[in-house]
């Protein structure tokens, strides 16, 4: 990986091959830049992680000739039907958003990096280096010297997508604003024998939420709302908060993989420092339970890989072209992390009084009357908007157009409608 004399350089070096920095990759090696990727782990994700690809996502997928094989390993979810402790509440459709693809894709974020990989890996210009470690970088004003495993190469531009816990913002030593959501959850991928099929379900209840989003291959996931941080909990702890809060039976022996979060979020002071830039969760952080983070940051990769192939093949002045991408995403971000808080607000509560408000105000107000068709599921994995490189409208359009399945629960079945 040593660079010498005789060697090209490096147009692009990109930290982390995940979702985001597979599809800057993508993107850039299309166009024609010569593309470096390093990402410290040896082997793509084993877990399932992010699952939810949005119809704007699909469409800057496409140019990679990827939407229609995400789509075919996918599953596409067209309702997700709300919940709560007086009963169902209503549906978010997403059978009337105005695109092709009326639906969202469920395919677990080990399966696009799979998918990602292969595609920008078969790509003359674009190099893709796992096991590699970066211990730090220089730049000067003509490039970044990226220096990894003892080795080093230059760089025209050097692209942060390792994550929240970037190296690259921390080395760069970027201010940032951060902070938690106080709520916690427990999630868990799990064989599906249930008869909720390709529906999402969310289910409000007083002891706290939970969450249901079919899978690809027969499986579902399940995500269930804890007062408390759980880091440890013994088999079968999913399952029972699931048949006593929705009543149903969910066998711990179905069950592939669990982990537990508290959600965060994080915004930087600056996404641009000369030769270096941040993109996707490295620039800013929103609960995943709102869904949009990896799609976000696509459309953040979207929008760089366009500045950076303006700048680099067609000698664009950098600083408006960047300035721009901060100013876009940032607002992007902002708007983003602001829904998933107001999402997870709303979902969150507990206790009678906030669950029979909760109910009435979704009930009468969300799923009825002039707001019904703006908005989406609130606090699920699904994003409320289709973001864009430079805007975002309403994805959202809940009616009901069938009632969902009934299961019988002892306390308090008329919450399953």
């Amino acid at each position: 990986m040593a660079a010498d004399s005789s060697s090209p350089g490096i147009d692009v070096g990109i930290v982390g091959a995940g979702p985001v920095g597979l599809l800057l990759a993508g993107l850039l090696g299309q166009a024609g830049l010569r593309v470096r990727v390093l990402e410290e782990r040896k082997t793509p994700p084993s877990h399932s992680q992010a699952i939810g690809v949005t119809p704007p996502s699909l469409k800057i997928l496409s140019r990679l000739g990827l939407d229609q094989v995400f789509v075919r390993k996918g599953l596409p979810i067209r309702d997700c039907h709300v919940h709560g402790e007086s009963g169902w509440l209503g549906c978010a459709s997403f059978r009337e958003i105005p695109d092709p693809n009326r639906f969202i894709v469920s395919l677990p974020q080990r399966d696009n990096v799979a998918l990602m990989e292969e595609t920008v890996s078969a790509m003359s210009t674009v190099e893709v280096c796992r096991g590699v470690e970066v211990s730090h970088f220089a730049q000067n004003e003509n490039c970044v010297t990226i220096f990894a495993d003892e080795e080093s190469f230059d760089a025209s531009w050097l692209i942060g997508c390792d994550g929240h816990r970037s190296f690259v913002r921390d080395e760069l030593g970027v201010s940032v604003r951060r902070g938690d959501y106080g709520c916690h959850f427990v999630m868990g991928d799990f064989h599906d024998e249930t008869d909720l099929a390709d529906e999402a379900h969310l289910f409000f209840t007083t002891e706290g939420a939970v969450e249901s989003f079919p899978l690809p291959g027969g499986e579902r996931r399940w995500i269930v709302q804890t007062p408390r941080a759980e880091p440890m909990t013994p088999r079968g702890f999913i399952s029972e908060i699931i048949r006593r809060r929705t009543g149903f039976d969910v066998p711990p022996l179905f069950q592939m993989n669990q982990s537990a979060f508290s959600p965060r979020w994080l915004d930087c002071e600056s996404y641009v420092k000369d030769r270096v830039i941040l993109c996707g969760d490295a620039a800013h952080l929103m609960s995943p339970i709102g869904g949009q983070g990896m799609n976000t940051g696509w459309a953040d990769a979207e929008f760089l890989a366009h500045a950076l192939s303006e700048i680099v093949l067609k000698g664009a002045e950098p600083q408006r072209l960047l300035r721009a991408y901060e100013s876009c995403r940032r607002r992007a971000a902002r708007v983003a992390t602001q829904r998933a808080a107001h999402g997870m607000w709303l979902g969150t509560r507990t206790g009678p009084v906030a669950s029979w408000l909760r109910d009435h105000a979704m009930r009468h107000l969300l799923f009825k009357g002039p707001l019904a068709r703006r908005v989406g599921p609130p606090c699920s994995p699904f994003p409320t908007t289709r973001s864009t490189a430079s805007r975002g409208i309403s994805l959202g359009s809940p009616h009901p157009p069938h009632e969902p399945p009934r299961r019988t629960r002892n306390a308090g079945d008329a919450r399953r409608g």
